[in-house]
């Protein structure tokens, strides 16, 4: 029996789905959306997921890929120049121009954190986590064995504002006088953050140093 046709309408399914998704959020995207622009019976959701909202987890393991991630750069190398290739990586992942399911990935990832779904959780997980770790790694390594906590904390947190401030503020920006256009060079944008990483991680070490 040849199930090329219900193969293909699942695969139009999802397409379509991740364009959907992205563009209107879980809440309000409907099945009856996705399945006009995949060309299929409103039906046809049901049968291949099982619903909207199993719909919507498959749409998230395809637009967030489990990758074994592999330590942020060589462990050889210095704290800084680690710190340098692990924001060209994030940088890649976040501006890349022209590539679509990149742009889809960050447009559901923002709608979840102005909305979250129970599926927030699984994006953490999946994304942000381990990103989260090799970056607060290198600050350490950087801070030093004596920095706290709350320094290792504020500090992580800082260096992803400054990469996470276009893709959040872009259209604020394009409204002020004069207005900052949206990051094309990456190797300047992470030449930059990196720039301004370093020293204000160097003050907060010198902050956070036990007194002689």
């Amino acid at each position: 029996m040849n199930r090329k046709p219900d193969v293909n309408t699942k695969e139009a399914l999802l397409t379509a789905a991740i364009r959907v998704f992205a563009d209107k959020g879980f809440d309000a995207a409907t099945v009856r959306d996705i399945c006009s622009l995949a060309e299929a019976n409103v039906a046809a959701v049901n049968y291949h997921y099982g619903g909207k909202e199993a719909l919507y987890a498959a749409v998230l393991e395809e637009v967030f890929p489990k990758e074994e991630r592999e330590p942020g750069s060589d462990a050889s190398l210095p704290p800084e120049e680690r710190l340098r290739i692990f924001l060209r990586d994030l940088a890649g992942e976040i501006y890349e121009r022209g590539n679509e399911i990149i742009a889809q990935r960050w447009a559901i990832f923002l709608r979840e954190m102005a909305k979250p779904s129970r599926n927030l959780d699984f994006l953490i997980r999946r994304q942000i986590q381990p990103l989260t770790d090799d970056l607060r790694a290198i600050v350490a390594e950087i801070l030093g064995p004596d920095a706290p906590d709350s320094a290792l904390a504020m500090s992580s947190t800082n260096i992803w504002a400054l990469m996470l401030d276009h893709l959040l503020t872009q259209p604020i920006q394009d409204r002020l006088t004069p207005s900052r256009p949206a990051p094309t060079d990456m190797d300047a944008l992470v030449d930059h953050v990196t720039t301004f990483a370093l020293g204000g991680l160097l003050a907060v070490k010198a902050k956070v140093a036990p007194r002689p």
